[in-house]
């Protein structure tokens, strides 16, 4: 699962200013959200305006982690009755390579 860290910042001030209980709150997107790793390559290619075609995956080794979606249920339910969106992942990767171009030379020190 992918998180915009716009949207993780935005989380963490609500907790900070909302949640006051002991247990743990699990800050992500809505697992109908999860994107596989091949899927997000996919979508940084396009966003860098690469070809897809371009982008190599080794196949014989295993294809990463083994997937662990975590719910976000809680968050949800006390974010109900809230402004509060997720960016979607689209926005998010165009919004970050957008960032990365106009500050390429800073960044990459």
């Amino acid at each position: 699962q992918f998180i915009y860290s716009h949207d993780l910042g935005r989380l963490i001030v609500w907790t900070l200013r909302h949640y006051n209980e002991v247990d743990p709150l699990i800050l992500s997107v809505d697992e109908r959200d999860e994107i596989s790793i091949r899927q997000a390559a996919e979508l940084v290619a396009q966003a860098m305006n690469l070809p897809a075609s371009q982008l190599q995956f080794d196949t014989s080794k295993a294809d990463g982690q083994f997937k662990k979606t975590a719910s976000n249920a809680k968050l949800r339910k006390l974010l109900s009755g809230t402004d509060f969106q997720f960016t979607p992942i689209e926005q998010a990767v165009q919004d970050t390579c957008q960032w990365f171009r106009e500050n390429y030379a800073t960044a990459r020190k």
